[in-house]
Order: C-alpha cells, then sequence, then structure tokens
C-alpha cells in the first residue's frame, strides 16, 4: 500500500534493503573496458558473483564485444592438434592442445586444452573451424559426436544417433578427367568407415547451436536417434564426400558434393543448407569452374573454392 510518509527510514530497515541493481550487475563501462580484456577462460569464472554477471557474460552482447577486442588485438593464430596413440598401444583417452605461430617460427610450447575419455585420436575428425566458441569432434568408425569449447576446457558427449552404413577397405575416390584424383585418400583412411559428414552452425534467430548430419541408412535399419531435420532432403545430397565435414558460413552450412559419374561435371556441386529455417538449396557454379573445385572454406566470412587448375573444364 502507498505510503504520503516521507519520513526515512531507520537504520534497520536500510540493513534489510536489498541492494540496487547498479550495486550487483556490471555496467557496460566495466565490460567493455575491462571484461572483455581478460581471457575468455577467466571471465567465464566470474558469472558466479551472481545472476546479473551470469547474465551479462553469456549474452551476445559480451560475447561479441569479446571477438571484437580479440580481432582488433591481432594476436597470433593457434594451431590446435591432437596426439594420436602410440604404436602398439591403445588409448580411450585423447587431448587437444594449442600452440601460437608467430611468424612461422617454430613454437616453444604447446598449451594443453582439455581431454576426452573414450574417444580415439586415430579415428578424429574436426569441424574446420570454430562456430561462435564451439568446434565439433566425431570418430570416424561410429556416431559419436562432442562439442568442445578449448576456451573454458568444458565439453559434452552428444545423444546417440542412428549408425550409418559403413565402408570397408573399398576405393572411396573416384578418376577425373586428365587422370586427376580428388583430395580425399584412394581407400578408406580406417576400417570401418561411416558413410556420414557432419557439420556445426548457429542460428541467430534462437542463439541455439545445431549439429547436422548427411549418412546413408544401413539396409532395414529402422529411423532413430536425433530428429529429422524440416526440409527435405534433396536427392543430390547422396552425393557427399564422406567423412568430409561441411563449411558454415553466415547461417548456412555447404557441402561440396562428387560428380554423379566421370565427365558429368553438373553446375550445382554444393549443397546449402540453411540452419534457421532447415531448408536445403544448391549453390550454382559455371560448368567450366565446378569440374575443377576441389574444396570450399571459410575465407574471412565469405565461402571460397579452391580449384585445380591441372583438371580442363
Amino acid at each position: 500500500m502507498a505510503s504520503n510518509d516521507s519520513s526515512p527510514p531507520d537504520a534497520k530497515r536500510l540493513r534489510r534493503s536489498p541492494p540496487s541493481p547498479s550495486s550487483s550487475s556490471p555496467d557496460h563501462l566495466l565490460v567493455d573496458e575491462i571484461l572483455t580484456r581478460l581471457p575468455i577462460a577467466a571471465a567465464v569464472r566470474l558469472r558466479a558473483v551472481s545472476r546479473d554477471w551470469n547474465a551479462a557474460l553469456t549474452s551476445d552482447y559480451f560475447i561479441l564485444a569479446h571477438r571484437a577486442r580479440a580481432a582488433a588485438a591481432r594476436r597470433h593464430p593457434e594451431l590446435l592438434f591432437f596426439a594420436p596413440p602410440e604404436p602398439r598401444r591403445t588409448s580411450s583417452t585423447t587431448t587437444f592442445y594449442a600452440c601460437s605461430l608467430r611468424g612461422g617460427e617454430a613454437p616453444a610450447a604447446a598449451r594443453e586444452l582439455l581431454t576426452i575419455d573414450c574417444f580415439s585420436a586415430k579415428h578424429a575428425v574436426t569441424s574446420p573451424r570454430p562456430c561462435r566458441g564451439l568446434t565439433l569432434v566425431s570418430d570416424g568408425r561410429e556416431p559419436r559426436y562432442h562439442l568442445l569449447n578449448l576456451s573454458t576446457g568444458d565439453h559434452v558427449t552428444l545423444p546417440p544417433c542412428q549408425p550409418a552404413a559403413e565402408l570397408h577397405s573399398e576405393p572411396i575416390a573416384r578418376v577425373l578427367p586428365g587422370g586427376i584424383t580428388s583430395y580425399l585418400p584412394s581407400m578408406s583412411p580406417w576400417d570401418p568407415f561411416e558413410l556420414s559428414t557432419t557439420g556445426l552452425g548457429f542460428d541467430a534467430a534462437t542463439g541455439e547451436h545445431k549439429v547436422v548430419r548427411l549418412f546413408k541408412k544401413r539396409n532395414g535399419e529402422h529411423p532413430g536417434g536425433w530428429r529429422p531435420c524440416t526440409g527435405r532432403v534433396p536427392a543430390s545430397a547422396a552425393n557427399f564426400l564422406p567423412g568430409l565435414p561441411p563449411v558454415f558460413v553466415n547461417g548456412y552450412l555447404y557441402w561440396l558434393l562428387q560428380p554423379a559419374a566421370p565427365g558429368d561435371w553438373q553446375i550445382r556441386r554444393i549443397l546449402s543448407f540453411s540452419v534457421g529455417a532447415e531448408q536445403f538449396g544448391s549453390v550454382y557454379m559455371p560448368p567450366r569452374l565446378s569440374s575443377r573445385m576441389r574444396h570450399l572454406t571459410n575465407l574471412d566470412g565469405s565461402l571460397c573454392a579452391v580449384f585445380d587448375n591441372r583438371v580442363e573444364g
């Protein structure tokens, strides 16, 4: 009930009053000038200060501000790697490391980032680059996927998904015009080899990451595991390159497709997928360029294709 009494509250009432929001939540000055200068692992630990700090340090504003300051600092690029198990020794754990690249000089030491149990480095497949702080790794022999936050050292194992058809020591590359083969190995790199490809994307509208998997079903296998996407999968998706992750650029995942047959150079060699709308599409290429395309990558926020000039269009 409202009161017109303007007398100040006594000391006892003041002690019981909750702190004002300004005393418990970081303002923009603190976020912009101090917190964004901290290593992300140190900033994340400050989420325990209060709920307001947790909200501020997990907001899109802080993530974008921290990323912008890191880019402006022009830090030396870092190389992510993991060591395979020693010969004649099986290992069920994999440790990830990072080292800074400084003007082509050999790094003095590597930093240990995190360790995953029940995951073999011998068959590891990683996403081409982090997606808003997360990296996807998988086991090439079975449908087992992990999401890593290499800055904080956290990781989660994704729920099981439907197993894909397998390839057993058979050629997976096709001979192209001029005797040039694709950049993939001529034989499966390990046995068995899952006929699948998986990518990590981000839906800006919902603020959620999505893991998208294309795979060839086993005969007689019933659907299960992860939910199907909203859009219809086109027939051309069957020509994906097994084990080659897609590239994520500006809300879309892009897969490079192999030709349907030698000499059949379709202009739709790139399959696209909208992470937000969950709809497939195609990127059209001139026939002469399509025949020489060998690889896709994200180059400063643009989709980039690598061509082999030894192949005639």
